[in-house]
């Protein structure tokens, strides 16, 4: 019998505040201070008596290795294709595609756990940057005039879902990103190199990336 591996919980550190983003449960939470000092000691010191029982009762005993050590470091983003004022205007055909994949990520998002759906993420071989970019272009347009027929109001997660399925198929190695404010609030976002291609630039300043797929 095969065992199951349950994914790592990730986790950031906003301020003196540690939050975590469990996969296996589809749930954030962050701990009180007095427990925030003690976990600041073990993942940047080492771990001392009763540190790996403490850290297991409060399930967190399988760590993601935080983004700034881990091999998809966050390039802090310095602009958005939805401010490009030559982003120009996708095709009737363009738009239903996004559509489309639209509709199905939210359906994922609804009936599939999130680590389910992050593992069967298509793989990607990706394309001459130069021809990512202009992937990256026109997938943004699409995605941007399928709101005017599909709202994207509270539905980030399915938007940077379907926009990264859609970008790896055709060779792009855009990122998906969540992350975390204080106080808590959550936000999802595409982004290709430094190029936000979901939001505009404001919107996911406020955000520390919790998770990069």
């Amino acid at each position: 019998m095969k065992a199951t591996v349950s994914p790592p919980t990730h986790w950031c550190q906003v301020g003196d505040t540690f939050i975590f983003l469990d996969l296996t449960r589809d749930r954030y939470f962050a701990l009180e201070p007095s427990a925030g000092e003690r976990f600041s000691r073990i993942v940047y010191g080492e771990p001392g008596e009763g540190d790996r029982e403490w850290l297991a009762a409060r399930c967190l005993h399988n760590l993601a290795a935080p983004i700034e050590q881990s091999c998809q470091r966050f390039i802090s983003p310095t602009r958005s294709l939805l401010e490009d004022p030559d982003l120009g205007k996708a095709s009737v055909e363009q738009t239903a595609r996004a559509i489309l994949s639209l509709a199905i990520a939210r359906r994922s998002v609804r009936r599939t756990a999130l680590a389910k759906i992050l593992s069967d993420f298509p793989r990607c071989k990706p394309q001459p940057l130069i021809i990512q970019k202009a992937q990256a272009r026109e997938v943004a347009a699409a995605f941007q005039r399928a709101r005017h027929y599909i709202s994207g109001l509270d539905e980030c997660l399915g938007r940077g879902i379907a926009m990264r399925r859609v970008l790896a198929g055709k060779g792009c190695e855009a990122r998906l990103i969540i992350g975390v404010t204080l106080p808590f609030a959550a936000h999802c976002w595409v982004q290709l190199d430094e190029t936000v291609l979901t939001d505009p630039l404001d919107l996911v300043a406020p955000y520390k990336p919790i998770l990069i797929v």
